[in-house]
């Protein structure tokens, strides 16, 4: 079986997708489960893709860049009914990646084996996926991480819950940023990311609003969507077998 064709096998129904076209969908995988179609990943990917990916030092990390690009491309390709090459997908001056046209906005994150992607037609969306493994590192930046208020609120729970609410709050934050488009052009510390409630988005007022949603995996990850107030549509890819 080809990666197009099990991608396609793994995405929960065959309508599931479209429905890309009327809200957001948020896609979350675990490269080492898609590594054995590494090479046909880079086969689908754009030359500007593939620079990217071979600037890469670590070969872990050249494979996991190459199946994030190639899942986006295969997620884009499928709501817009069209081949993975055909996808008009590029970089802004920030880096992040845009889909010409005024149809779908779209966002996209990877780290440590894990990889997210968000699509939207109902306004700016961003995604933040990070291990669960990170919690331990956050406590030292809490103070450039958290608005005082989310300081003061972490400060009343246990140590065994801090490090993961302190992960969860940069997720959500990073999310909010990505679909301002504006990078960590505010700092983390300047802004409050409350879960499901129409929020502000930071910066330029005229950016709009959006709503976060955080998805906790558990032991595995944590990852925040910041979308468009309405439904969000997520699932866990897995190949067949």
């Amino acid at each position: 079986m080809d990666l197009p064709t099990a991608f396609e096998h793994a995405l929960p129904s065959a309508g599931w997708p479209f429905a890309g076209g009327q809200g957001t969908l948020a896609v979350f995988i675990a490269a080492d489960a898609w590594s054995r179609w590494n090479a046909e990943a880079f086969a689908l990917l754009d030359i500007d893709e593939r620079e990217r990916v071979l600037r890469k030092r670590r070969p872990d990390d050249r494979a996991l860049t190459t199946l994030a690009y190639a899942c986006h491309r295969l997620l884009l390709s499928t709501v817009l009914e069209c081949a993975p090459g055909e996808v008009p997908l590029g970089r802004d001056a920030r880096g992040c990646p845009v889909v010409a046209g005024d149809r779908l906005l779209t966002s996209l994150s990877h780290a440590d084996g894990l990889v997210a992607i968000a699509v939207s037609s109902a306004g700016p969306v961003g995604i933040d996926i990070e291990p669960a493994t990170r919690a331990g590192d956050m406590v030292e930046i809490a103070g450039r991480v958290c608005h005082p208020r989310e300081l003061a609120a972490l400060a009343a729970l246990p140590d065994s819950e801090r490090e993961r609410a302190l992960l969860s709050l940069w997720v959500c934050k990073e999310a909010l940023l990505k679909a301002a488009g504006i990078g960590m052009a505010v700092e983390m510390d300047r802004f409050e990311a409350p879960t499901d409630r129409v929020l502000a988005l930071p910066g330029n007022a005229r950016n709009g609003t959006a709503t976060i949603r955080l998805f906790d995996g558990g032991e595995r990850f944590l990852a925040a969507v910041a979308a468009a107030p309405g439904a969000i549509a997520s699932t866990w890819l897995a190949p067949a077998g």
